[in-house]
């Protein structure tokens, strides 16, 4: 018994001896990139167990928050999480103010990352004109390594918005959006001359000028090459922008023209006399009526004279 008591004593002693010793200080401002504030973070030149640095204090959400921790505040939580507050050294402020650093992202910033982004992103370079691009505000963002990425939902003609995500060691920490205006003026194609429903397009008929297209549909010519050889679908007059729906390739095949049918494997190939009895582009699938048996059948017109049928 007498050892046991003696051994208790012991360790009472140590122990008192430990929260004698022990001491908590802490300034009335603290500056930290962490978001969960523990006793560690906030006490200056301190001897505390190791174990009470671990606590809990508070949460800052938001980089660039300064929240403030009253002592009444402190000490209770720090009973909760069995720290004998009344048998230590304690040094705090009447309140405690902790600010959460973050790094400052301006309206300013964010709008020439936007700009980056369409100039990177348009097929007509510098001739796309930005005339107004706007940030809704300035973004702070925890400290750590910065990354962004944007991508235009639609085509950077006119009024549009661009999302922009930031990453902060690999993780999203915001989304915003930037509104852009555009405005794009660049050579187009017309008719100089007036064109007829089912004519065939020459190189003569057409002329280039400079447009604004902000506002126009899609589907404009930006060159005369792919126009010529093409069929009008409707009567166009001199001036008028001529769109792709305007336009068609001819057939190669008239209904009523004689062609070769031809059916064919990898060890045999026939063929057969007939009639068209539809018109057909090049690829296109028609009836052909086959003069020396009267069947018609379906085959793919494979040039101006012939259509292969399946053997």
């Amino acid at each position: 018994m007498k050892r046991m008591a003696s051994f208790i004593m012991f360790f009472l002693l140590i122990w008192s001896s430990a929260l004698f010793g022990a001491e908590i200080k802490v300034p009335k401002f603290i500056k930290t990139t962490k978001e969960k504030i523990c006793l560690g973070d906030i006490v200056r030149g301190a001897k505390i167990d190791p174990a009470w640095k671990g606590i809990v204090l508070a949460h800052i959400t938001s980089p660039g928050s300064t929240i403030e921790l009253p002592v009444s505040y402190i000490k209770a939580r720090l009973r909760l999480k069995g720290v004998p507050v009344d048998k230590i050294k304690i040094k705090l402020p009447e309140v405690v103010k902790i600010k959460r650093e973050g790094i400052r992202i301006t309206k300013k910033d964010i709008e020439a990352i936007a700009k980056r982004c369409i100039r990177q992103n348009n097929p007509w370079g510098n001739r796309l004109k930005i005339l107004k691009i706007t940030a809704t505000k300035d973004l702070i963002l925890p400290k750590g390594r910065l990354s962004y990425s944007c991508q235009m939902m639609s085509s950077p003609l006119g009024n549009f918005s661009v999302p922009i995500i930031f990453r902060v060691d690999g993780k999203i920490v915001s989304r915003t959006w930037v509104v852009v205006k555009t405005r794009l003026v660049t050579p187009v194609v017309v008719a100089r001359y007036p064109i007829r429903r089912g004519e065939i397009i020459t190189k003569d008929k057409l002329k280039i000028v400079k447009k604004d297209i902000t506002r126009l549909p899609k589907g404009i010519f930006l060159s005369k090459a792919p126009l010529v050889g093409k069929r009008a679908k409707i009567n166009i007059s001199v001036g008028r922008i001529i769109y792709k729906n305007m336009v068609e390739i001819p057939p190669v095949i008239k209904r009523g023209q004689r062609v070769t049918i031809v059916a064919e494997s990898d060890t045999l190939k026939v063929s057969a006399p007939g009639v068209a009895k539809e018109n057909g582009r090049i690829g296109d699938l028609i009836k052909v009526q086959n003069i020396l048996s009267k069947k018609i059948v379906v085959g793919k017109v494979v040039d101006a004279q012939t259509v292969k049928v399946r053997f």
